[in-house]
């Protein structure tokens, strides 16, 4: 077969190595990125993880402003291609391009689908204290992720594995995924089956304000907070007026002693510290001061020392 590879953010590296292997007998013909973006503060534009990869695989990759360009959809039938494979690519691909592979279009998703259809399947499954979910690799269609399932894997959601942990390791089973399937593709012996619509959840992009901790939600709520938004958005609080984020932390199931409003620091031992929430409390294990880089909390503690009392607050809270 002759592949294209869309793809653009780490998750989708994993499964450009693994065509890359293949191509002796499946060749890859080219990947497709998204075009290079300002990141960060200093706004240096830096092409997309995918883009770097190929590059050090010597692949030849293309960043159209969009892949449905009419002209460059002419540029890619002239390659001929049987397969389009998708991972984290970052565009809804419309008709026209759909029906250019003689195979098909196919999209890895890090989720069991139907369930968490949308930008976000990985913080979605956390947030809702799910303790599985997977990766699917199904036939795009005109719906939001809503096309016939090729195949899936079911992996185990770890107690305090973070979003990018998860993320890591599905990205890993999609590149199985792929492998897998690819001699079904060749030879035309895949079995799609349509997703029961019903089933389906929405998991829609995270805005960068949901990553503000509600100190008085139950104490497991906050701890899927923190594990949800870690590597972004970072789940985040003040204290003394400085920002904090929390990047790894545990509920403490049982009833906190003392009267102290949640948020409040409720003790502090070496190498951790627990903060009050609505109910029980979080034991704080990493985090991050703005500007810095992340901390264990005993390291943490020797910079910033906290004693019973102090008090982690939302922005614009009166003190």
């Amino acid at each position: 077969m002759r592949i294209v590879f869309f793809g653009t953010g780490p998750f989708a590296i994993p499964a450009l190595e693994r065509l890359h292997a293949a191509s002796g007998v499946h060749p890859l013909l080219r990947v497709v990125t998204r075009p290079d973006r300002p990141q960060a503060r200093g706004r240096k534009v830096s092409p997309t993880p995918v883009r770097r990869r190929a590059s050090e695989l010597g692949i030849a990759c293309d960043a159209p402003e969009t892949a449905n360009d009419p002209v460059y959809l002419d540029s890619l039938a002239a390659l001929a291609p049987d397969l389009f494979l998708v991972a984290d690519y970052g565009e809804m691909l419309r008709k026209r391009i759909r029906e250019l592979p003689a195979v098909g279009i196919f999209n890895l998703h890090g989720s069991l689908l139907p369930r968490w259809r949308g930008a976000a399947p990985v913080v979605h499954a956390i947030l809702a204290g799910e303790r599985e979910t997977g990766v699917t690799l199904f036939r795009i269609e005109r719906g939001l992720d809503s096309g016939p399932v090729v195949d899936m894997e079911k992996l185990t959601i770890g107690e305090l594995e973070t979003a990018g942990e998860l993320e890591a390791r599905l990205a890993r089973a999609g590149a199985d995924l792929i492998e897998r399937n690819l001699p079904r593709f060749a030879s035309g012996s895949l079995r799609e089956t349509p997703q029961d619509d019903s089933q389906a959840t929405p998991a829609p992009k995270i805005e960068k304000s949901a990553a503000q901790i509600d100190w008085t939600a139950p104490a497991e709520q906050v701890a899927r907070q923190v594990r949800a938004y870690n590597p972004w958005p970072g789940a985040f609080s003040l204290i003394r007026g400085e920002r904090t984020i929390f990047l790894r932390a545990r509920p403490i199931g049982a009833e906190v002693q003392g009267t102290e409003p949640p948020g409040s620091v409720v003790s502090v031992a070496r190498d951790a510290f627990c903060v009050r929430c609505g109910q029980g409390a979080i034991e704080v294990l990493e985090l991050q001061r703005e500007g810095k880089a992340p901390l264990e909390a005993a390291a943490y503690l020797r910079g910033r020392p906290l004693q019973p009392g102090d008090r982690f607050e939302q922005q614009g809270a009166r003190t």
